[in-house]
C-alpha cells in the first residue's frame, strides 16, 4: 500500500515527488481524501498555467483504495470544495522528506522530481508550497489575489528584447534563417505525450517522454541556483545558439525564448518558448497541456511582455536546429 505525492509546480524542472508507503499512514490520508470527496478533482481540471498547479496523489497499487481513482488532485482550483482540499494538500506536503541539515535551497534540477523518499527539500521550500496552497485555496473561494512584482531581468534589457522579437516580422533587418511549423497541441496534449513531456521539449520540438533537461544528454546538470546562464549552458552543449549566432542550414531551426523566474521561498525554476507562423509563441508549462495563451488568457505574441508571473527574468532568444540532442 502506497501514495506518490507530486506537487505539480515547475514548468521546466522535474516537480518535487515523494512516496509514502507507511501502511497505516496511507490507509488514514485516504480515509480522509474520501470523507472530502468535494475536495478531489480530476489531474489539470483547474489551473494550468505557469505556477502552482495543484498536488497530485497517485495509488501506487490497487490495495484498499478508498473507491478513489488511481490519480487526482487537490487544490488545484478544480474541486468544489477548495478549503477541504487546501486542508488535505497541506497535510500530504508535510509529509515531503526534509533535506539534510545545511541545504538552504531545493535539489539540482537532475535530482528533483525523481524522489523515492530520499531526496529532502528544506524547510522553506515546504512553507512556500503551503503558502501557494493556501493562496489556490483563498482565489477558488472568491477571495483575494495577490499580485507580485516579476523579478527584475537577468539578461537582455527591454529595449534590446523587444528590438529582436520585433525584427523577426521583418526579413530586412532579420538577423538569421529560422523555421516555423503549425502550432500543433494534439500532438503534446495526448495522454501517452503530455505528462511525460515539458517546456524544452516542446520548444525544440522533440518527444523523449523523459521531462528534457538542457544539457543533461551531454552530461551537464542545471545548478539548483537556476540563472539564465545556467540554463543556457545546458542548452547550448545540446546545440542550441543564442540568436544572432546562426544555426547552419539544415531544419527545425525555430526561434525559442528562455525566461526564469523565483518562486515563494527562494525556489526557481525556467521556462521556453516557441515561435510559430504568424507571429503567434506557444509553450507547454511542465506536463500540462501545450497552448499559445499566456496566463492572462491572452494569445501570446510577445513572450517578453506577455504575463508569464513568476518567471520574470528575461533570458533571451535562442534558436535549435534539426541536430539538437536532448534526454
Amino acid at each position: 500500500m502506497g501514495i506518490r505525492v507530486v506537487v505539480d509546480i515547475f514548468s521546466g524542472r522535474p516537480n518535487p515527488s515523494w512516496e509514502i508507503h507507511d501502511a497505516d499512514e496511507v490507509r488514514e490520508l485516504l480515509e480522509l481524501v474520501a470523507r472530502n470527496r468535494a475536495a478531489v478533482a480530476e489531474v489539470a481540471s483547474g489551473y494550468t498555467g505557469l505556477g502552482f498547479r495543484g498536488v497530485q496523489v497517485e495509488l501506487t497499487d490497487d490495495l484498499d483504495t478508498a473507491g478513489l481513482p488511481p490519480r487526482f488532485e487537490l487544490a488545484g482550483g478544480g474541486a468544489l470544495d477548495p478549503y477541504a482540499g487546501a486542508e488535505i494538500a497541506e497535510r500530504l506536503v508535510r509529509t515531503m522528506p526534509a533535506a539534510a541539515a545545511g541545504s538552504a535551497g531545493p535539489p539540482e534540477t537532475g535530482d528533483a522530481g525523481d524522489a523515492t523518499g530520499t531526496v529532502g527539500y528544506p524547510e522553506e521550500f515546504l512553507e512556500s508550497v503551503c503558502e501557494e496552497i493556501r493562496r489556490t485555496a483563498r482565489q477558488g473561494a472568491g477571495g483575494a489575489t495577490t499580485v507580485e512584482p516579476h523579478d527584475e531581468d537577468d539578461g537582455n534589457g527591454p529595449v534590446e528584447a523587444e528590438g529582436q522579437i520585433a525584427s523577426l516580422g521583418d526579413g530586412a533587418a532579420l538577423a538569421c534563417a529560422y523555421d516555423v511549423t503549425p502550432f500543433n497541441p494534439a500532438f503534446w496534449n495526448s495522454p501517452d505525450t503530455q505528462p511525460h513531456n515539458n517546456c524544452y521539449n516542446f520548444a525544440v520540438n522533440r518527444r523523449t517522454n523523459t521531462f528534457a533537461q538542457p544539457g543533461r544528454a551531454h552530461g551537464y546538470t542545471i545548478p539548483g541556483t537556476v540563472r539564465c546562464n545556467e540554463v543556457a549552458t545546458g542548452a547550448l552543449r545540446d546545440g542550441l545558439r543564442v540568436w544572432g549566432n546562426c544555426q547552419p542550414p539544415g531544419s527545425l531551426r525555430y526561434v525559442l525564448a528562455l525566461v526564469t523566474g523565483t518562486f515563494p521561498g527562494g525556489f526557481r525554476d525556467y521556462h521556453w518558448y516557441r515561435l510559430h507562423p504568424g507571429g503567434i509563441w506557444a509553450h507547454k508549462p511542465g506536463g500540462t497541456p501545450a497552448r499559445n495563451t499566456d496566463n492572462s488568457g491572452r494569445v501570446i505574441t510577445d513572450p517578453y511582455t506577455c504575463d508569464r508571473r513568476p518567471y520574470g527574468e528575461w533570458c533571451g532568444l535562442f534558436q535549435s536546429h534539426n541536430s539538437v540532442v536532448i534526454r
